[in-house]
């Protein structure tokens, strides 16, 4: 860090102040280095950020619980539909096949039934940093109460990565769902951002009971599903012939094989493409996983006051310094956590607001999924303020953090392993 100094912007020629040597001068002005690694330019995304911006414009005049715009809404259903109707045909059809068809329609049943199975999201491994209700009691009440203001059940599980955000996973073949909060992310909040961020992942489970939302997500689940089943291994591209199967015709039935896969890669690598660009689609057609994003904020805005959610987004923002602040503090032989701590309080004004602004101009780097940062903070900014419904009190979140002591060792451990 180093004492405030004065300079003039090269392009407008406005006076900078530089008040901290880790960051990057930029002009507020003119956006002069409001970027300085050059990344993807605002035109690339032109389109992307005017549809985030249109249906913040319908969100702020109509809300959240507005349906997207007819035609899309009407095309997500509709390619949803199908996607949906052609996997029930394809199990159909492989059960007929199977117990009324020839021996080789039989096979053919066979291959379409272990397709159809193929096709189901395959099981995540557990989380491995998992605070149960016997060794975490106090986060687990906190949870079943924000669970009791929604009208929804907890998760199954609630885990704990060293990622910086938050994340739903399905674990095992029973599909039980788990909440992994990213510790560094937890870590950094303050009490009330720490529930305003549960409340807003439980927000999301919520919305997801809704009978359109599963139609939806099960047709992309599918659509991912044939994606995994027709993408050539890279790893089978080019590679020579296992001499071992050469046993007859001097190798004559292994060249054939390899003819016949070589033949059948672009076609399978065609129908790859094919589902990947529906799956593209039909996300771009549903507009829920906006509409969700807003909907989770004005949520969490109601049960944890407004600015506690505001705080949290602008957290959010935060994410690329985190990261690199972790693997740099993590070498040191100092508290991790409160090193990370430490470093982003000291985050000056003007890096912040400089991160706020890059949102607007590029939108966040998680993709065209949710709204940007920068319109969602927008959004809570204009809530009205109102009393929590669900609080956490001082010794409950200290006792929180008792309950996760040994979890913030582990990964505390893991990170400076891969540091």
């Amino acid at each position: 860090m180093k004492d405030d100094s004065d300079a003039n912007c090269p392009r407008c020629d406005t006076v900078l102040t530089t008040p901290d040597d880790r960051f990057s001068t930029w002009c507020a002005a003119c956006d002069w280095n409001v970027d300085p690694l050059g990344r993807e330019g605002p035109r690339s995304r032109a389109r992307e950020l005017a549809r985030h911006a249109s249906v913040f414009r319908r969100t702020m005049a109509d809300g959240p619980d507005v349906a997207p715009p007819g035609a899309a809404a009407y095309g997500a259903l509709v390619l949803a539909t199908a996607v949906n109707l052609a996997t029930a045909a394809l199990v159909v059809t492989g059960v007929w096949l199977l117990f009324t068809g020839t021996l080789p329609q039989r096979v053919l049943g066979a291959i379409e039934l272990l397709a159809a199975v193929l096709l189901f999201p395959r099981p995540a491994r557990p989380p491995r940093h998992t605070a149960g209700p016997a060794t975490a009691p106090a986060l687990h009440a906190v949870v079943g109460r924000i669970c009791d203001e929604l009208g929804t059940r907890p998760p199954d599980l609630i885990a704990f990565d060293a990622g910086y955000g938050s994340r739903w996973t399905a674990v095992g073949w029973r599909r039980r769902r788990a909440l992994v909060l990213g510790l560094p992310l937890w870590e950094t909040l303050a009490t009330d951002q720490r529930l305003a961020l549960l409340v807003r992942e439980l927000a999301h489970v919520a919305d997801e009971r809704r009978p359109r939302a599963r139609w939806i997500r099960s047709a992309l689940d599918s659509l991912t599903g044939w994606e995994d089943l027709l993408r050539p291994d890279p790893a089978r591209s080019g590679a020579a012939a296992d001499p071992r199967h050469s046993l007859a015709s001097d190798g004559r039935t292994s060249n054939i094989a390899h003819v016949g896969e070589m033949l059948a890669r672009p076609l399978m690598g065609l129908l790859a493409q094919g589902a990947h660009l529906l799956h593209a689609l039909l996300r771009t057609l549903d507009g829920r996983c906006v509409d969700q994003a807003y909907r989770a904020d004005r949520t969490a805005a109601r049960i944890a006051t407004a600015a506690s959610t505001e705080g949290l987004l602008q957290a959010l923002l935060l994410e690329e310094p985190a990261a690199l602040a972790l693997q740099r503090l993590a070498r040191r032989g100092d508290d991790l956590w409160e090193a990370l701590r430490d470093y982003l309080a000291s985050v000056p004004d003007s890096e912040r607001a400089r991160r706020l602004r890059l949102s607007e101009l590029r939108g966040d780097a998680s993709g065209s999924r949710y709204p940007p940062t920068c319109l969602r903070i927008r959004f809570v900014r204009a809530l009205p303020r109102t009393e929590p419904t669900v609080t956490m009190s001082g010794t409950e979140a200290r006792t929180v953090d008792l309950e996760l002591a040994a979890i913030r060792s582990s990964i505390g451990r893991e990170c400076r392993q891969n540091a």
